[in-house]
């Protein structure tokens, strides 16, 4: 810490590494310390566990967004978080009346060996995990759950939603992109599923510490106006009723070094959960780099993550969003004012491609010379203008994504038609428009 004395000169003051003085548990003062947290805070195993445990169950409570029978997803991809938010939720089942569990618990696992190198005994693995645990579970195919809509049963369409799901990966070349484009088809996937399996909720294992880099990697990919989105404790895309299906993340208090230590002591297994950022180098994407980022910080700064995640929180949804991304659910920046970021960034692209003549037009007028040098009948140009037509439904972020693809036939058909849908009101709007007082 830097401090100015009466006399100008600089007096830096070394804040030396401090131990913790006390070697018992701070909470029961009896047995030795196993856990030291945020380099000052002991806890021995049995109370270290029923803190972890009490801030999910915590969590859980102050929401009361969970009656009594209700069908929840749990997703379970196989990392140490998810594996430990089904080991808390089967715990909370077994409890004595007052404190136990009452709502209806589904468990969810999607394959995405098509994508990544599993081993050949993972999904047997996760099997026997549900099994002993005695729980409802589905095991799902990634492509399947993204394209088909009989996906809890028989497919004998694999191979061919298997291409379709590896040509749009194919097609991004970009790592950030690439990644981006996995979390929102896994959103997807995952919300498809839970109506299909009537639940009403869904749980998701995002701990304190992956919300953080989260969050500074969406900002910086555009999608500031999602935040809330990101980090909320119960999240609804569009709208904060209820009775819809609603997004928890009851594990969003604990840090990942509380949910290691949780799953060491409770001898937890945890699965091959690989990305497409496994066993890369930090500067081939924005969401590796704020990863290495915050790890650096939060060697040196214990209270990095906690304090990003905190600021985050304070983010809340204030917004009346009236338009949302076609693609990833989320809200449209629509009223944006001409000096805005983002209108720049569009005016420099029509720069780039129209040359000098564009520096002599407004913003609307370089939109209109453009649409009128894309006005002929070849199937080049219709599939040029489908996909601009898409754009414009689409948040800044995925408009990134989609202007990658080659084809839009390999998106999902749900996507699909609902665009169709939209043109058609756009097209029946213009037909009454004359008529309309």
């Amino acid at each position: 810490m830097c401090s100015v004395n009466e006399e100008g000169a600089e007096v830096f003051e070394t804040l030396n590494h401090i131990e913790p003085l006390e070697l018992k548990c701070r909470k029961c003062l009896i047995k030795d310390g196993n856990v030291v947290l945020q380099k000052k805070y002991v806890y021995c195993k049995t109370c270290f566990v029923t803190m972890v445990t009490h801030k999910f169950r915590a969590t859980l409570g102050k929401s009361k967004l969970v009656n009594r029978g209700e069908r929840v997803l749990v997703c379970v991809s196989g990392s140490q978080s998810s594996v430990s938010l089904l080991h808390m939720v089967w715990t909370g089942l077994q409890q004595s009346t007052y404190k136990r569990l009452t709502f209806d618990p589904v468990v969810l696992y999607i394959d995405e060996s098509v994508l990544h190198k599993y081993p050949q005994d993972q999904e047997n693995n996760i099997k026997e995990l549900f099994e002993k645990y005695g729980l409802t579970y589905h095991i799902v195919k990634f492509a399947a759950a993204v394209y088909s809509d009989n996906c809890l049963n028989e497919e004998t369409h694999v191979d061919l939603y298997n291409d379709k799901l590896q040509n749009i990966f194919n097609n991004i070349s970009d790592l950030t992109l690439k990644e981006d484009m996995l979390m929102k088809l896994r959103k997807y996937a995952i919300t498809k599923l839970a109506e299909l399996l009537k639940c009403t909720r869904i749980m998701t294992a995002e701990n304190e510490h992956k919300l953080s880099i989260q969050l500074l990697s969406n900002v910086a990919l555009g999608r500031g106006s999602q935040t809330f989105l990101d980090m909320g404790l119960a999240v609804n895309n569009k709208n904060n009723d209820k009775t819809s299906l609603i997004t928890i993340r009851p594990m969003r208090n604990l840090s990942a070094k509380e949910i290691s230590y949780y799953a060491l002591f409770n001898n937890l297994d945890d699965f091959i959960h690989s990305n497409f950022l496994t066993a890369t180098n930090d500067d081939e994407s924005i969401q590796k780099t704020t990863e290495r980022f915050v790890n650096d910080l939060q060697v040196d700064f214990p209270s990095t993550v906690s304090t990003i995640f905190r600021t985050g929180e304070k983010i809340s949804d204030k917004s009346s969003a009236i338009a949302y991304c076609l693609l990833c659910q989320g809200i449209m920046d629509v009223n944006m004012s001409p000096s805005s970021a983002m209108e720049a960034t569009k005016y420099s692209k029509y720069v780039s491609l129209m040359g000098v003549k564009a520096l002599e037009l407004s913003l609307k007028d370089v939109k209109n010379e453009e649409a009128n040098q894309k006005n002929c009948n070849s199937c080049k140009c219709k599939k040029q203008d489908l996909k601009e037509e898409i754009i414009e439904s689409l948040c800044y972020a995925c408009t990134h994504i989609i202007q990658n693809l080659e084809s839009l036939d390999d998106l999902p058909k749900e996507i699909l038609n609902k665009e169709k849908e939209r043109l058609q009101f756009k097209k029946m709007e213009e037909q009454i428009k004359d008529f309309l007082l």
